[in-house]
């Protein structure tokens, strides 16, 4: 089993933060709630100019440990930050207004330190709109849940043509695998997760968790909701064609085909869910407390990052 070196911690929560001071807190929240006390919680605040840097100053746990970077760094290279400057064997990224459930780190942790050929470790996610209120309940993972070897996920990737694994804030996934990858590339913004989850899978196989215990936030600032259709059509066909390429995989042009088609149905499935969050935030008063102030957003990243 896998062991941290003596006064190391087991885990690291990692919270990369730009102009996060909408959902900071709610995000900060759920990450003290956590039941799985070995853990570091480290932010990254990424050179935030709104109330980012006073909300963290406010925060008040033994395992919080917060960072600051002297420039605005893009998404990918704030991701990547993040992760180098934490301690811990095995890592969990958290965007800073995405949610987790109380046993959500306790319950991977010990999938990971019970199962040392298992790379990566996912559940089910809720998508959730501006103030938290659900869009869709309990997604990803179709076909996924239980444990797989790495070809059979990547195959079902290419041929979902959308990511059944899910986004950070379910995953879990060890440090020495992803410094052996070479982390977050970012030439692909939109799947720039998906495609860090299939480098990985190079490593061991993936366990994925019947439970929902990660959500989602759908915005306006969101990278999905930032990137047209066709681009985001358009990279992740490149994506499949990377795969394709890694003969490894042993997954052919036909899985891509039949990506392509579960692309355009996903397409549509997303631009319905983006659609449903814009619409509620376009129907909630300027006054309303829950509803969320304008915020900036980075170069280059999409999202809080």
């Amino acid at each position: 089993m896998e062991r941290p070196a003596r006064g190391t911690p087991a885990v690291s929560l990692c919270i990369p933060a730009y102009q996060a001071e909408k959902h900071l807190r709610e995000t900060l929240n759920a990450a003290f709630a956590q039941t799985y006390e070995d853990m570091e919680i480290v932010v990254l605040d990424n050179n935030t100019t709104d109330g980012t840097r006073r909300i963290l100053e406010e925060a008040d746990d033994p395992r919080l440990r917060v960072e600051r970077n002297d420039e605005t760094l893009s998404m990918p290279d704030n991701w990547n930050r993040v992760v180098e400057m934490c301690r811990a064997p095995l890592v969990k990224l958290l965007c800073a207004d995405d949610l987790i459930d109380e046993n959500c780190v306790a319950d991977q942790v010990k999938i990971l330190e019970s199962n040392q050929d298992v790379a990566l470790v996912s559940c089910k996610t809720d998508l959730i709109d501006d103030v938290g209120k659900p869009l869709r309940r309990s997604t990803g993972l179709r076909r996924l849940t239980g444990r797989h070897s790495g070809r059979t996920v990547v195959r079902h990737v290419v041929r979902s043509g959308g990511n059944p694994i899910g986004p950070s804030a379910a995953v879990t996934f060890r440090r020495k695998d992803f410094q052996a990858v070479g982390g977050f590339r970012g030439d692909l913004l939109y799947p720039m997760e998906l495609e860090l989850w299939t480098r990985l899978l190079q490593k061991g196989d993936f366990v994925g968790m019947p439970d929902q215990l990660a959500a989602f936030r759908i915005s306006a600032e969101t990278a999905t909701a930032l990137t047209s259709a066709k681009s985001q059509f358009g990279q992740q066909v490149e994506l499949s064609r990377r795969i394709v390429r890694e003969s490894g995989w042993r997954v052919g042009w036909a899985d891509v085909m039949i990506g392509w088609v579960g692309a355009v149905t996903m397409q549509a499935r997303r631009s319905v869910v983006i659609s449903r969050s814009a619409w509620r935030s376009s129907r909630r008063s300027p006054s309303d407390p829950q509803a969320p102030a304008t915020g900036q957003t980075p170069p280059a990243t999409g999202r809080t990052a």
